[in-house]
């Protein structure tokens, strides 16, 4: 599937895997990791039908992982609305995203895969991509992105370390995109403890 990719620098030397399928830089922020910016231009084409079952897992979900994923909503809005400078680059002001459950469905799904499983990329421990997962979800799009981060322990801590990235914070004020998802999960025994998914979307 067709993609563009936003190439990032590693801030302090730390290199993981990331990306869709393949290796790629991750950039240290402040206390977390973040994985490359995914944005796709190819449409998910005809009407997304739910894999049946596939939110399940997700759908009672930890009040305070919710409360977390609802934080990082109001916070990128804040940020669409004031404008934003990306690599150097000013950004217009964007219209509020509004929140998808299918969308949060697929970030929370992909949340949950990297911190039982250990890692962090786009790629699922199953080999999906964010694209699958979306349409796993139902979620039928003209163009869509996704965000991962680890390690950061709060909301105001990823969206500043996404929005100091500049393929990160491309997709926030993508004008283009208009509602999102959000997942967060907590695995206490795992490397970076925190691990948030971002999923935008445009019908």
């Amino acid at each position: 599937m067709k993609m563009s990719r936003s190439v990032l620098s590693v801030l302090v030397g730390a290199t993981l895997v990331a990306g869709c399928g393949a290796e790629g830089p991750v950039e240290t922020e402040g206390e977390g990791q973040l994985g490359e910016a995914v944005e796709t231009t190819e449409p998910s084409g005809t009407q997304a039908l739910a894999v049946a079952g596939y939110c399940d897992p997700v759908t009672t979900w930890n009040t305070a992982w919710a409360d977390f994923e609802n934080q990082v909503l109001t916070l990128v809005n804040q940020k669409r609305a004031a404008g934003a400078t990306c690599g150097g680059v000013a950004k217009a002001p964007a219209p509020a995203l509004t929140l998808d459950t299918r969308l949060r469905c697929a970030a929370r799904k992909h949340s949950m895969d990297m911190g039982t499983n250990n890692f962090m990329s786009h790629t699922g421990s199953d080999g999906s991509t964010p694209w699958q997962r979306m349409t796993n979800a139902g979620y039928t799009y003209s163009t869509a992105a996704e965000n991962v981060a680890a390690g950061y322990a709060t909301p105001s801590a990823v969206v500043t370390g996404w929005m100091n990235s500049s393929g990160h914070c491309n997709n926030i004020m993508n004008p283009s995109l208009t509602q999102l998802g959000v997942g967060y999960y907590y695995a206490p025994n795992s490397t970076y403890k925190h691990y948030w998914t971002q999923d935008f979307g445009r019908p």
